[in-house]
């Protein structure tokens, strides 16, 4: 069975414009099909760390995966673009992240859908309400627009040229 799985691309070591076209086909081959890129926004790093603003988008992804297979996948193409799990607010080359798998709620220790702080987050919620303003959220039954138009995060999400 296909599941719509959004996916997050976040980072701000390296290239991250060409790392995440250079994960895409990973992502293909591994994941399943891109059905819609969201566009490249520039954000400022969250946390205690200072460091370069980031790079976030979303994907929507067709897969037949289950989503601990998803992530199992997306930790290794994480890995083969350099990122190394060392703080959790630190600097990073590649961030793949799930935020939804379908209307699906999982909480277990090593993986949480949806993603337990897309509400907070206008860098996530920005790009879902672009290419997904409609998609609800299968816990609070909200909309990404609403979702986003509620979101106390001020920080500047801007679209990167």
């Amino acid at each position: 069975m296909t599941q719509h799985l959004f996916l997050s691309l976040g980072g701000n070591l390296g290239n991250t414009r060409e790392i995440f076209e250079g994960a895409y086909p990973h992502i293909e081959k591994k994941i399943g099909k891109i059905a819609v890129y969201s566009s490249i926004y520039q954000t400022e790093a969250w946390g205690p760390i200072p460091q370069a603003d980031f790079l976030n988008q979303v994907l929507l992804v067709s897969t037949s995966l289950k989503p601990e297979a998803c992530l199992t996948e997306l930790l290794e193409i994480e890995r083969q673009f350099g990122r190394e799990r060392k703080e959790r607010w630190g600097p990073r080359t590649l961030d793949l992240d799930i935020l939804y798998y379908g209307d699906v709620i999982i909480a277990a220790s090593d993986l949480s859908i949806p993603h337990p702080r897309i509400a907070e987050r206008k860098f996530i919620l920005t790009p879902l309400a672009e290419i997904a303003p409609l998609f609800e959220d299968p816990t609070s039954r909200k909309s990404m627009t609403a979702l986003l138009a509620a979101c106390a995060d001020e920080s500047q999400v801007n679209r990167s040229v």
